[in-house]
């Protein structure tokens, strides 16, 4: 699986803060507090899932669509205004 564009930044990030406090400066080695690190994963944004909310309502109207054209067949078919060779209600 490939990585995505937000996640090779996010491993680029990484990196390159590791790479700056490998090095030491003579002039702030006295006592610096570190800041505790945080994990890439909260440093990236979440993930939009657009397409996601888009397909499952694509999907609801569908079967919705459906459901509406089976009761009207099937009421159709009750009434008698509807008549299918071998099929009896």
């Amino acid at each position: 699986m490939r990585k995505t564009r937000r996640q090779k930044i996010a491993a680029d990030l990484h990196r390159q803060l590791y790479k700056l406090q490998s090095q030491k400066v003579p002039s702030l080695e006295k006592e610096i507090p570190r800041i505790k690190e945080t994990s890439p994963t909260l440093l990236a944004e979440p993930q939009k899932h657009t397409y996601l909310t888009a397909d499952i309502s694509k999907t609801g109207v569908v079967t919705g669509a459906i459901l509406i054209a089976q009761l009207i067949i099937f009421f159709l078919l009750k009434n008698h205004l509807l008549t299918i060779p071998g099929i009896s209600y």
